[in-house]
């Protein structure tokens, strides 16, 4: 069976082109035995055996370790903790090598210079119905909001779509005067680098940048870095500060279970904001137009990969919860297989209202009452639409969803989840509550000034932590030395 058909079962028709372009990465990578050995029920672990087996190159390492996440969040499964430890204790001595082999001096850098200018690396810049996209455009446009930033540049890779271009001059497009916006393309330019160290100090963000980009490797020799970490995955690079709305416990005990160093969690920092403008509430859809009556009930599970998402548990879940509510309705907003639309099609019936291609995802949403959020890692996007169009969002306490829910409600595991959901259907007055709760809450990680507060403060700790370690001495003289090293090196 040809690689291609393997990555593409169960994929989302919009993500085959990126499954192709997996699949032909793949076979100029792997030997003809080794492409032999993939099977469909452990691909996964089969290509973290081939990056760990030797043979390769680093670059190829990166390359394997850098499309093998990607494709797991296009078709599934999950990779598990124990074999994201397994790839990035093989990719991180690599980014540390790279970067030790830079020569160069201690850089100090004046806090005021630093304060002035930012470089965001943010990856492919897709559009804005990418989350990650315009995630990265809204922390700029916080920068932005500083009157003491001069230079903010946006460094992304790939083309930018008259769409996105819209969103971007709609987030920067007034800048004030004195305040340089640039964007800088990594494909137009391959002395990218040369040219932002030649525009003087600045600090480095990370916000969308692949995990893998071995660009990264070298901010920590350069500067004081910043690295908002948006999902569940330990870091592989090392930052001067890592932020997210984890508390340093919760960090600790995810990161520790893919096989990060103690340094990472140490350098978190917990902040309620998130980047990212609210977007506006959309103008209400009429229930009648879509066959539901006023006092139904509604439950949404929206996404573009819901075949890889939606696990057992969680259909099992849903059903059980609503079979015998008459008042209660399941609609789904995405593509689903056939044999799965038609499984719950029977069960439910006229309660089971499957919308595979929503034209207003936006409208859609102000009928809902329930965003039931799959347990995945993504679904960002959607929950925030779900949450400006008035819905509760139930999720896990984990993945990017979790940074948008209220988190004294937010299911601890499956049997959690389930149970609060068998409480919001039962109880009217807990469903008013959790969605005024969510309306306060979303209002508050969205404060764009409170968030440019914290990154004013952390900007300054990840100065700090820089000059401690030295103003740029290699990780392995510092970090990731003994106890005493650094004491020797400077």
């Amino acid at each position: 069976m040809k690689l291609e058909t393997i990555l593409a079962e169960g994929v989302h028709d919009a993500d085959l082109p990126a499954v192709r372009r997996i699949a032909e990465v793949w076979s100029g990578l792997l030997r003809p035995s080794q492409l032999a050995s993939l099977v469909a029920d452990d691909i996964l672990g089969r290509i973290v055996w081939v990056i760990e087996s030797g043979g390769l190159d680093e670059s190829a390492q990166i390359t394997l370790a850098s499309t093998l996440r990607e494709l797991s969040l296009l078709r599934g499964p999950a990779l598990t903790p124990a074999l994201v430890a397994r790839v990035n204790n093989v990719c991180r001595p690599i980014f540390t090598r790279f970067a030790d082999a830079l020569t160069m001096a201690p850089r100090s850098l004046p806090l005021p210079r630093i304060r002035a200018a930012h470089v965001l690396f943010v990856g492919s810049l897709q559009d804005p119905d990418d989350l990650p996209s315009t995630t990265a455009i809204d922390y700029a446009a916080a920068l932005a909001l500083d009157p003491k930033v001069e230079r903010i540049e946006i460094v992304h890779s790939g083309a930018i779509s008259p769409d996105m271009g819209a969103y971007i001059h709609g987030a920067l497009g007034s800048r004030r005067e004195g305040l340089e916006v640039l964007l800088v393309s990594t494909l137009e330019n391959e002395d990218f680098m040369a040219d932002v160290l030649g525009r003087g100090p600045c600090a480095f963000h990370v916000c969308g940048e692949s995990a893998y980009s071995p660009a990264l490797s070298l901010l920590n020799r350069l500067g004081p870095t910043l690295m908002f970490v948006a999902s569940d995955g330990a870091p592989v690079q090392y930052a001067d500060v890592y932020w997210s709305n984890r508390s340093q416990k919760e960090v600790g005990d995810l990161w520790g279970g893919q096989g990060a160093p103690p340094a990472f969690a140490a350098n978190h920092v917990q902040i309620l904001q998130v980047p990212g403008r609210p977007p506006p509430a959309p103008e209400p859809l009429s229930r009648a137009g879509l066959g539901l009556t006023e006092d139904a009930l509604v439950i949404a599970t929206v996404g573009d990969r819901l075949a890889a998402e939606m696990d057992e548990a969680y259909i099992t879940g849903i059903e059980l919860a609503i079979r015998d509510q008459p008042h209660c309705v399941w609609l789904v907003a995405g593509e689903l297989p056939d044999y799965l639309s038609d499984a719950c099609q029977q069960v439910l019936g006229p309660r089971f209202l499957h919308i595979p291609e929503p034209s207003d995802l936006a409208r859609l949403l102000t009928v809902v009452d329930i965003y039931a959020n799959p347990f995945r890692e993504c679904g960002g996007s959607s929950a925030r639409l779900a949450a400006a169009a008035g819905a509760a969002i139930l999720t896990l306490d984990r993945g990017e969803v979790a940074a948008i829910a209220p988190p004294d409600f937010q299911g601890q595991d499956t049997e959690d989840y389930l149970r609060r959901l068998d409480a919001l259907i039962a109880l009217p007055e807990l469903l008013a509550a959790l969605k005024g709760r969510q309306a306060e809450h979303f209002g508050q990680i969205g404060d764009q000034r409170a968030l440019l507060a914290s990154l004013q403060k952390m900007v300054r700790t990840a100065a700090r932590r820089y000059h401690e370690r030295g103003d740029g001495l290699p990780l392995s003289q510092t970090v990731f030395a003994l106890p005493g090293a650094l004491a020797a090196a400077s």
